[in-house]
């Protein structure tokens, strides 16, 4: 079987197990993970947050943009440009953003992009499997794996539960590895990049 085929039986797979969660022990995952996240050195030396805005069956990630602006740190959420591309633009409330493509919540048309050069930026990656090299499997769009290309100096962490770390990730040439995970046990800082400090 080619990689391609590898990655596509491993995201039905991981989207069937993250639809079987019920509601009750999601919202508990998610809790412990945003609690990790922040009580870690990580985010508490971060100036600049970049996440996701969770949809459907996605870890929350709402109430770490909260905590994020409550602590007074810029945050970023993405949005899709032409080629694949995506970048991040500056939102200091929800009010911010409107549905966009996939009908994933994007900042609105007067959003500063996002300064990510700095040494302090912290970038929180979605995905349906993880494993513990660093290689992920998103959504197969290619647009993370662009972005980090592109700026080697954030530390991005994938955030998920631990059952969605496998053993080994099916891995193509153009996959960029993250620097560690958030899950409900621990925040990893690994993989050769950078230990948390």
């Amino acid at each position: 079987m080619d990689i391609i085929s590898e990655k596509k039986n491993v995201r039905r797979e991981m989207k069937q197990l993250r639809a079987s969660i019920p509601p009750d022990e999601k919202h508990s995952l998610a809790i412990k993970m945003r609690e990790n996240l922040f009580a870690s050195d990580i985010y508490k030396s971060a100036e600049l947050i970049l996440t996701f805005i969770s949809v459907g069956d996605e870890p929350d990630t709402r109430e770490i943009l909260k905590r994020a602006w409550q602590d007074g740190k810029a945050a970023a959420v993405p949005k899709c440009l032409p080629e694949h591309r995506m970048e991040f633009f500056l939102i200091d409330s929800f009010n911010d953003c409107k549905d966009g493509a996939y009908g994933i919540p994007e900042p609105k048309s007067f959003c500063r992009k996002a300064d990510v050069t700095g040494s302090n930026v912290l970038c929180i990656v979605p995905g349906l499997a993880f494993d513990r090299t660093g290689t992920r499997i998103g959504y197969g769009g290619g647009y993370y794996d662009r972005f980090l290309k592109s700026h080697p100096n954030i530390c991005a962490l994938g955030y998920c539960a631990e059952r969605f770390i496998i053993e080994e990730v099916p891995r193509e040439e153009t996959d960029i590895d993250l620097w560690g995970l958030i899950t409900e046990k621990t925040v990893e800082v690994l993989y050769g990049k950078q230990q948390a400090k």
